[in-house]
Order: C-alpha cells, then sequence, then structure tokens
C-alpha cells in the first residue's frame, strides 16, 4: 500500500517537473524568436525606402541566422529562423481621412516545427519628393 502511494506521488511530481520544463522551454522559443525578429526588422529599416522590396522571400532556416555583419548569431538563436515579406500597401489615417501609400514589412520568426514564436509588422510610409 505504502509502495502505491509513493509511487503515484512520484508520478504526479515527475509530470508537474517534466511539464515546467516543456513551458520553461516554450518560453525561451518565444523570447528568442522575438528578439531575433526585432533584430532582423532593425537591420531592415536602417536602409533607404528604395531598399526595402529587396528584403521580400529574405529566409533564414532555423539555425542559419546571422547578424548585419555576416556573423552566426550565438546558441540561443540556433533553435529560431526568420522569413521577412514586403508588400506595397495602402494606409488610411483615420483621423485625417488621408490614404498614404508604402511598404508593409511583416517578419516572423519560426522554429523547426514552422511554428511561429513572433511576427512584427511595419508601415513605412513613401517619402514624398
Amino acid at each position: 500500500m505504502a509502495s502505491a502511494i509513493l509511487f503515484a506521488v512520484v508520478m504526479a511530481v515527475t509530470s508537474a517537473v517534466t511539464a515546467g520544463q516543456q513551458h520553461a522551454y516554450d518560453a525561451h522559443q518565444r523570447i528568442a524568436g522575438a528578439l531575433a525578429a526585432e533584430a532582423l526588422i532593425g537591420r531592415i529599416t536602417v536602409g533607404n525606402y528604395d531598399s526595402l522590396l529587396a528584403w521580400n522571400g529574405y529566409t533564414e532556416p532555423v539555425g542559419a541566422m546571422s547578424d548585419a555583419a555576416g556573423d552566426s548569431l550565438p546558441g540561443t538563436f540556433r533553435m529560431v529562423g526568420r522569413s521577412v515579406r514586403v508588400t506595397t500597401t495602402m494606409q488610411t489615417i483615420d483621423s485625417l481621412g488621408v490614404n498614404v501609400r508604402g511598404r508593409t514589412i511583416h517578419v516572423e520568426a519560426f522554429n523547426a516545427k514552422n511554428r511561429i514564436l513572433a511576427e512584427i509588422t511595419m508601415f513605412f510610409p513613401e517619402p514624398q519628393p
């Protein structure tokens, strides 16, 4: 009887620890994904408006991300990949009723199972002459 109770307690504790570890790993991936997406959108936006379209379709597979200098990102980011989509769009400024043409940049960070970990979307208005 005591063995059965001890076994049940050990199984419950083991199950709780395993679930906690999985939640911590998922949180670690989401944080790494958010940082990777933010870093890439920072790289994209330092260029001029005309260079934005060149980023459309850019993809870095999981484990192959690099920084602006072309150096591999540290081990924390090896579980993440990222991709970019750039589209030319019109946005309406509701308070003014004005349509503004520009480019929308959408960066996604994903894991090896192609689960989206983080997404960032930014609109950049077209410069006026």
